[in-house]
C-alpha cells in the first residue's frame, strides 16, 4: 500500500483548486514595458507586485545556492543586453539582471521586477549561445510583456488565484515525492523536495508560478513568440529554438522525467512548444541564419565547461548517475587537464560500484574509482578529496599503510573538508595500531 499521500479525494481537490485557478485566469490587455520607453510608468497594482515580488527573492536567496562564477554572470548578462529592445533598456523602472542557481533540475524563471534565474542544469543541457538566447529570450518576454501583472488581474478571486495554488501546488509535489521514493526513485524524489521546501513550503506564489506551472497557454505562447523574435533581431540562428527543446527531451536513460515538474523539463510543453515553434518558423518563410548565427562558441564552451562539471557532482549527490556520466564526457573533452573532472570520475566509479550485481562487478568499477582518484592527484597533488578517498579504498581493501598516507595528506590539504572528523578517527585507529609508522 502506497503512503497517505496518494489519497484521490487530496489529488482531486488539489488538481480542483488549480483548476479553479487556471480558468480564472485570462490575459488582460496591457502594453509591453519597451512600448513607452522611458516614459514607461508602473501602475499602482504593479508597484505592489513589485514589492511582493522583492520579498519573495529575499526569502528564496535565503534557501537556495547560487552558482559562484562572476564571469559566466557577466557573459550572460552580456547575451541579456543583446536581446533587450531598445524601449526596455531605455525604461527607468526595470532593470533585468540574470543569476544561476545551482541546481540540477531543468529550470528558468523570471520575477516581474526583473530578475531572472537559470538552473545549472538547464545550462549544462544547452549546446550554444543560440539555444542559450532562447531560453533568456522567453523569461525576458514574461518581464517586459508584464505577464505576472496580467496573470494576477485576471484572476476573478486573488485568494483562490495565488494562496490557494500555492497550496494545490504542495500537495501535488508532496505526491510526486511520495511516488518517487515508493518506486526507490531516491535522486529524483530529491530533486523534487528541492522544489517543495524552497517554493511550496515557504508559500513563494510568485515563484511557483513562474517557475513551476507557467502563466497559462496565452502567455507562455506570447513568451516563446517574443523569444524567438528577439532571436531573429538580435541576429541568431532561430532554427535552434526548437533544436533546443529537442535536446531539453533527451533524460539520458534515467527514469522517465517526473522529476521534472519544471516548465522546462515538463515533456508535454516541450513536445507543444517544439511542433509551436516549428510552425512559427515555417511562417517567417526562409529566414537566414542571422549574423551571429549559433552565437560565439568559443565564449560560450568557456563559460559552461566548468558548469557541465559542478552539475555532475549534484546530479551524483542526488544518484542521477546517467545525467552524471554525460555531464562529465563533456568536462573532459572540454577541460581534459582538471583534477576536479577526474576526481568526480573516480566518484562517479565507485557509486556504480555500491550497485553493482556482483563482487567481479563492484571490484572492476573500484578500480577505475582508484584509477581515477590517481589521475586526479597527477594534476593536482594537493586535491584533499582524492586523498580522502584513495585513502577509504586502501583501508577498505587492508592496505593501511597506503591509507595512513592518504588520510594524512588530506588533511594536511584541508582540515576541513568533508568526513574530516572521520579521518581523524580512523587516522587514530591506525595510528594506534602502528599501522602509520
Amino acid at each position: 500500500m502506497r503512503p497517505s499521500v496518494r489519497s484521490p479525494w487530496l489529488r482531486l481537490t488539489a488538481l480542483a483548486v488549480l483548476a479553479a485557478f487556471a480558468l480564472a485566469c485570462a490575459s488582460t490587455n496591457l502594453p509591453p514595458i519597451s512600448a513607452t520607453g522611458s516614459a514607461f510608468t508602473p501602475l499602482a497594482d504593479e508597484v505592489a507586485l513589485w514589492e511582493s515580488s522583492r520579498e519573495e527573492e529575499a526569502k528564496l536567496l535565503e534557501k537556495v545556492r547560487l552558482y559562484d562564477d562572476p564571469a559566466l554572470e557577466r557573459y550572460l548578462a552580456g547575451i541579456v543586453d543583446e536581446l533587450q529592445p531598445p524601449g526596455m533598456a531605455a525604461n527607468r523602472e526595470v532593470r533585468t539582471t540574470i543569476h544561476v542557481v545551482a541546481d540540477p533540475t531543468l529550470n528558468a524563471f523570471a520575477y516581474p521586477h526583473g530578475s531572472l534565474y537559470i538552473h545549472t542544469g538547464l545550462l549544462a543541457r544547452l549546446d550554444n549561445e543560440a539555444q542559450l538566447a532562447t531560453v533568456l529570450g522567453h523569461e525576458m518576454t514574461h518581464v517586459d510583456g508584464r505577464h505576472m501583472l496580467r496573470h494576477q488581474r485576471a484572476a476573478q478571486n486573488r485568494e483562490i488565484g495565488f494562496t490557494i495554488a500555492s497550496i494545490a501546488a504542495s500537495v501535488i509535489i508532496a505526491e510526486k515525492v511520495g511516488d518517487l521514493y515508493w518506486d526507490g526513485h531516491w535522486g529524483e524524489a530529491a530533486a523534487v523536495e528541492i522544489l517543495a521546501n524552497v517554493i511550496a513550503s515557504l508559500g513563494l506564489e510568485l515563484a511557483f508560478i513562474a517557475a513551476v506551472n507557467g502563466y497559462g497557454r496565452e502567455l507562455e505562447r506570447e513568451a516563446d513568440a517574443g523569444g524567438l523574435t528577439r532571436l531573429r533581431l538580435a541576429g541568431y540562428d532561430t532554427a535552434q529554438a526548437p533544436k533546443l527543446y529537442e535536446a531539453l527531451l533527451d533524460d539520458h536513460g534515467e527514469p522517465p522525467a517526473k522529476v521534472e515538474a519544471f516548465f522546462f523539463g515538463s515533456h508535454p510543453n516541450l513536445k507543444d512548444r517544439i511542433a509551436r515553434t516549428e510552425e512559427a518558423l515555417r511562417a517567417q518563410g526562409p529566414v537566414a541564419p542571422g549574423s551571429r548565427g549559433l552565437g560565439d562558441q568559443r565564449e560560450f564552451a568557456l563559460r559552461m565547461r566548468t558548469v557541465a562539471r559542478d552539475d555532475a557532482r549534484l546530479n551524483l549527490e542526488l544518484g542521477r548517475l546517467e545525467l552524471a556520466e554525460s555531464e562529465l564526457a563533456r568536462a573532459r573533452r572540454e577541460l581534459p587537464g582538471d583534477a576536479e573532472t577526474q576526481f568526480l570520475v573516480g566518484m562517479l566509479a565507485r557509486t556504480r560500484a555500491a550497485t553493482a550485481k556482483d563482487a567481479a562487478g563492484r571490484d572492476a568499477h573500484l578500480d577505475d574509482a582508484a584509477t581515477a582518484f590517481t589521475q586526479a592527484l597527477g594534476l593536482d597533488p594537493g586535491h584533499a578529496e582524492a586523498h580522502r578517498e584513495l585513502g577509504q579504498l586502501a583501508y577498505d581493501r587492508g592496505d593501511r599503510r597506503s591509507a595512513c598516507s592518504h588520510f594524512a595528506a588530506a588533511l594536511r590539504s584541508d582540515r576541513d573538508l568533508p568526513g574530516a572528523d572521520r579521518i581523524e578517527d580512523l587516522l587514530d585507529e591506525l595510528d594506534a595500531a602502528g599501522d602509520c609508522r
